[in-house]
């Protein structure tokens, strides 16, 4: 399914992935420069690169130990008595220098390092990126893993490297030494990995409906849903609370509220290569375990308390490039509509995005 979806679309679902949705306009996708994944994200990198240096490099203060005469910012006694310098009237001090030799700017020029050797890269943009490296100021060269980018923070002051930072770690989780070749990297297009594009999928979902239906629905978030079951017969736990402490949690991908009109929608987002399954030649049907998911949370986040969550509406939503979907059912006698539907991604992106706010709409039951 991936490989019929636009390289474009890709990038869109990649900026509202990672909240920021405002880079779509920003940032030029040209057919030429991004003809495959690693294309388009070395295209993309480089346009970021590319604003950073014209703005300037973020810089921070780096503490350096040099000997000196007298004394001078904060002395090193250890080194300065193991080296003997007092003898000669100088001392081993740590004078802090303002440098853009700084942890993002390191992930960022090592990054760029890395690219320039990925086979995948057309000679193109592998120019555009050794043009971009003689422009950086002396930067070390890192080993990235994946600790390096769960300790960076990103700030109001160094906001303007997120983009860089997301592109950089996503190049970095897909890039494998090509074996038997030194220096060489292959690109693993994340693509064809279901278990990241549907952690794609429900990230772009969420950020999306956050973004484009504020109107609708003020508050879009994961919310946590506990079974509605009641210990009465133990044989092993010790209490009551033992038993409950047994149950877990469920967690929705994506619950969208209105507290004005009390209206629930959960959403469920399934990023699969088939939407239907079929067995023995029989006709595509919607998988069990899907169903059963969305009906336990739909069934489970009731509240005798609060009457408006009787009608609260399950969704999964499924991306497609060919056959669509799109069928509601109601829960036995009660007020919860089921909808199971489909959104094709190789479309023009507005109409993904009318797609996308039709699937929330109100449908009355009949």
């Amino acid at each position: 399914m991936t490989t019929r979806i636009p390289i474009q679309n890709i990038y869109y679902l990649l900026c509202y992935a990672w909240d920021m949705a405002d880079m779509r306009q920003r940032v030029k996708v040209e057919a030429e420069a991004s003809h495959s994944m690693p294309n388009l994200l070395v295209h993309i990198l480089a346009q970021v690169t590319e604003h950073l240096l014209k703005r300037g490099l973020s810089q921070d203060y780096r503490t350096r130990i040099s000997e000196v005469e007298g004394i001078k910012g904060k002395l090193d006694i250890g080194e300065t008595l193991k080296t003997n310098s007092l003898r000669q009237g100088r001392t081993f001090c740590g004078i802090d220098e303002l440098s853009s030799n700084t942890t993002l700017n390191q992930i960022l020029f090592s990054t760029l390092m890395e690219v320039k050797w990925m086979e995948s890269v057309d000679a193109i943009n592998k120019q555009k990126v050794e043009r971009l490296l003689r422009r950086f100021p002396v930067i070390s060269i890192i080993r990235i893993t994946h600790d390096t980018f769960r300790h960076i923070r990103i700030s109001r002051n160094n906001r303007h490297y997120q983009m860089a930072m997301h592109l950089c770690q996503l190049l970095q989780q897909s890039l494998s030494p090509q074996q038997g070749l030194k220096g060489v990297y292959e690109f693993l297009d994340f693509k064809d990995d279901e278990e990241r594009m549907n952690i794609l999928f429900e990230r772009f979902l969420m950020n999306f409906y956050k973004q484009e239906c504020k109107q609708e629905f003020p508050e879009v978030s994961r919310s946590r849903i506990r079974f509605q079951l009641t210990p009465y017969g133990m044989t092993f736990a010790k209490s009551t609370d033992e038993a409950y402490r047994l149950l877990p949690v469920m967690e929705t991908d994506v619950t969208l509220y209105n507290p004005h009109t009390k209206k629930r929608i959960i959403l469920d987002a399934k990023y699969y290569k088939q939407t239907l399954v079929s067995r023995y030649g029989e006709n595509g049907k919607i998988r069990r375990e899907h169903l059963s998911q969305i009906l336990s949370y739909v069934m489970n986040q009731e509240d005798e308390a609060a009457p408006q969550t009787k009608e609260t509406k399950g969704i999964l939503v499924y991306p497609t490039v060919d056959a669509d979907v799109d069928v509601s059912y109601v829960y036995k006698n009660t007020r919860h509509v089921i909808r199971v539907c489909t959104v094709n991604l190789n479309q023009d992106w507005w109409q993904i995005e009318q797609r996308l706010k039709e699937i929330i709409k109100e449908r009355e039951i009949t």
